[in-house]
């Protein structure tokens, strides 16, 4: 019986992960306006990460929504990266609402180019609000737009037909 089963590889139908997976971050996001669609930080957010299940509001005490949800996401790998993984940006915009995230672990990076070992307070770094590219400012950009949600080129939040659109847009 023992010659039968040498050429079985154990565990072939299984996905074995580690008991600490160390890409595996709890994510809380908080958007300045309450009322953008939690579809549009889904969609946004799946830009950067892989999303484990469903968002939760993140409640006090007193049971009122602190205006914050709360994400189980696995976090990307990325060569380029010095710890190998991509993380999504501390701050971003979805079409004109601002938003920030946070994370156990999130790297140190200026809020304005996302750039290491300085703050954004101190950064000199030129950052197109058009095209999301640097070295320039918006007046004087000759790139094609880009959208903030998807990252498409050629169309703005405005026009993207990946955003979730209320009651009012769709009846027109």
């Amino acid at each position: 019986t023992v010659n039968l089963r040498k050429d079985v590889k154990p565990f072939v139908d299984y996905i074995i992960e580690p008991l600490f997976a160390w890409e595996l971050r709890t994510l809380t996001v908080t958007m300045f306006n309450p009322y953008v669609p939690e579809e549009d930080v889904v969609f946004f957010l799946k830009r950067f990460v892989d999303i484990q299940g469903f968002g939760a509001k993140v409640i006090d005490r007193k049971k009122v929504w602190t205006g914050k949800n709360r994400y189980r996401v696995r976090l990307r790998f990325d060569a380029n990266s010095p710890d190998g993984l991509l993380h999504p940006p501390a701050t971003f915009s979805i079409g004109s609402n601002n938003g920030y995230l946070y994370y156990y672990g999130q790297p140190s990076v200026c809020r304005r180019c996302r750039k290491p070992d300085h703050h954004a307070a101190d950064c000199r770094e030129k950052v197109c609000r058009k095209c999301g590219g640097m070295g320039h400012w918006m007046a004087y950009c000759t790139e094609e737009v880009r959208c903030n949600l998807c990252g498409g080129e050629g169309h703005t939040f405005k026009d993207c037909d990946k955003r979730k659109r209320n009651y009012a847009e769709v009846v027109r």
